[in-house]
């Protein structure tokens, strides 16, 4: 099961990857329906869960990508440090 931490943002979004303790960006992403549904298409798996910011418009971006994953969860980015502090080190 790979894990997606989305750090979402008025305009855009940033995602990282997490598979088997290795991270990889996955890249800025544009906050519109369009471009979360292309993001969705290209980069995510139905066994893939996602992660979003608990922002104002994590809900829209829940109802975009839930058609392409697992399971996509809100989360505080307070408690979920992939998402809070993306580790540099660590991605590709």
């Amino acid at each position: 099961m790979r894990i997606i931490g989305m750090d979402i943002h008025r305009v855009a979004a940033e995602a990282v990857a997490l598979l088997e303790g290795h991270l990889t960006k996955l890249g800025r992403i544009p906050m519109t329906r369009d471009s979360l549904e292309a993001f969705a298409r290209k980069e995510l798996t139905h066994d893939d869960h996602v992660v979003v910011e608990a922002t104002g418009n994590a809900a829209a971006v829940v109802e975009v990508l839930a058609p392409y994953v697992d399971r996509v969860v809100i989360a505080n980015p307070k408690q979920v440090r992939l998402i809070a502090h993306e580790d540099q080190d660590g991605c590709d």
